[in-house]
């Protein structure tokens, strides 16, 4: 693997912009925008080097090979007086409560799932087996000892599970001349877990360059002398929570008192927050950095971010394209990755990055 080799951080994690940069930029430049003045920091002696990785596990390849033949599979939609199976594909909504108050981040709906093993939930699907589509199961845990809210882990849960269907999922032989012709990966199961190696090998160095570019930008924050308000804390925490789990809840019909509970959840979790105020610190820095040095949005950098789009919305060009004239808000949006691409791909040419064990 060449971890030096070219690869764009947009393609293979999209960003999520916490501040426009143009805003940021206009800030440095001292325009009546609320946000903090900020200095751009130095770019000078930006150094970093990426711990090697771990070792690609068989576990990996195995799961990425069953991801993978899913495509190849069989599936039957179990009927509402047929009990779920273990390995079957459940449509689902679930929350989960601990010591009488919503879980954070717990919420999710019309989420299909496979019944297996769920680390930081031990004993949830596990409870569903049996049970049938359209009903409502209430399963009691313990949270994982690893679970992402420390101030959570080990402790009791009960989760809500509404099941509002599943499938039954068959999966081909792995080794048949059928299925090995179709899956187009070679001609045996060997050959065919090779090249699923091998994938996941090329995954590995676009990661290496995605953290690559995480420290460099951890490093430029950490240069960024800026002092963040609480109250722009509050709006990126309260932007994050209203595109995911605030879109959750009102879909699944919360009363405002509860929505209302799911937002303070997550505007009281300190690592939300801080991780909300390294978002804003890294996008300040970078909005500085292009008013400092003067750097220019080109016309080809928005076709470059417009072509990306496209791409991942499965649109020809011309029709995203179109859709920016007919909405000024999304072009806005196009501009504002743009410019964060922009921003970042010039301090990534500015740092050195070192891969350890390259």
């Amino acid at each position: 693997m060449d971890p030096n080799q070219k690869f764009s951080p947009y393609t293979a994690k999209p960003f999520e912009i916490p501040l426009s940069v143009t805003l940021a930029r206009k800030a440095a430049q001292g325009s009546p925008v609320q946000m903090p003045p900020v200095t751009a920091p130095s770019l000078e002696g930006l150094s970093i080097t990426v711990p090697a990785p771990e070792p690609i596990s068989a576990q990996q390849i195995q799961e990425r090979f069953q991801d993978l033949a899913r495509a190849y599979a069989t599936e039957r939609m179990r009927l509402r007086t047929e009990p779920i199976a273990w390995g079957d594909e459940v449509l689902l909504n679930l929350v989960g409560y601990s010591n009488g108050r919503l879980i954070p981040f717990s919420v999710r709906n019309d989420m299909w799932t496979p019944l297996v093993p769920a680390p930081w939930l031990p004993g949830l699907y596990e409870q569903l087996v049996g049970h049938l589509p359209g009903e409502t199961v209430l399963a009691d845990i313990l949270l994982s000892k690893d679970y992402p809210v420390e101030a959570l882990r080990g402790q009791p849960a009960r989760f809500a599970v509404q099941i509002q269907a599943a499938r039954e999922v068959k999966f081909p032989d792995p080794s048949s001349p059928e299925f090995l012709k179709a899956f187009g990966r070679g001609d045996t199961l060997e050959a065919a877990t090779r090249s699923v190696l091998k994938e996941l090998e090329q995954e590995t160095v676009q990661l290496l360059q995605l953290r690559a570019q995480e420290m460099v930008l951890a490093e430029v924050a950490a240069r960024t002398q800026v002092d963040i308000p609480e109250a722009l804390v509050d709006e990126e925490v309260r932007r994050r929570w209203g595109s995911s789990e605030g879109r959750a809840v009102t879909e699944l019909k919360f009363t405002e008192q509860q929505q209302e509970e799911s937002l303070q959840t997550w505007l009281s979790d300190e690592p939300t927050r801080a991780a909300a105020r390294q978002r804003l610190r890294i996008a300040l820095a970078l909005g500085a950095i292009c008013a400092r040095d003067g750097l220019t949005l080109s016309p080809a950098k928005v076709q470059e971010v417009l072509q990306i789009e496209a791409k991942a919305l499965g649109v020809p060009l011309d029709k995203a394209a179109a859709s920016l004239r007919e909405e000024p808000h999304q072009y806005a949006r196009i501009d504002q990755a743009a410019w964060h691409l922009l921003a970042v791909e010039y301090v990534m040419s500015k740092a050195q990055v070192r891969f350890a064990g390259a």
